[in-house]
């Protein structure tokens, strides 16, 4: 977990924003540490919800100007990159269901749903965008 990083994407914002995500990633597996032996107390099954609605306001806003300004410079895949980030509005969504009805191993799942997010999504498919956002004049 240590040398989780994330990769440059040639956009500022969204770099800040990526590192945001890498926060929160860190943040939450601080805190399931904690539930390798037991399951979560009731405060801290409140700051898994605080986590979850924290990244569900942070992918919105990401998602959106992401989106726009890939659509902007007209982005050749971008409807793979939309069906991309749709996929993890879904699982983000049957996630957060299963945390509010306080599945346990949801914990586990959200876990590594964040780290695959973090290493596919930004490292592998955000990446990709980045020349076509520092070679266009801004």
């Amino acid at each position: 977990m240590g040398n989780l990083s994330v990769s440059d994407v040639g956009v500022e914002q969204f770099n800040k924003d990526h590192q945001r995500l890498l926060f929160y990633v860190q943040e939450f597996t601080r805190l399931c540490s904690r539930f390798r032996l037991r399951t979560p107390f009731p405060d801290e099954w409140d700051q898994v919800d605080a986590i979850f609605s924290r990244l569900e306001k942070y992918t919105s806003s990401h998602f959106k100007e992401e989106e726009l300004a890939l659509a902007k410079i007209d982005y050749p895949t971008l409807a793979k990159h939309l069906e991309q980030h749709q996929l993890l509005v879904n699982m983000l969504a049957e996630l957060k269901i299963k945390v509010k009805n306080r599945e346990f191993q949801a914990i586990g799942a959200v876990k590594m749903f964040l780290m695959e997010w973090i290493t596919n999504h930004i490292n592998h498919v955000d990446t990709q965008y980045k020349p076509f956002m520092t070679s266009k004049p801004s």
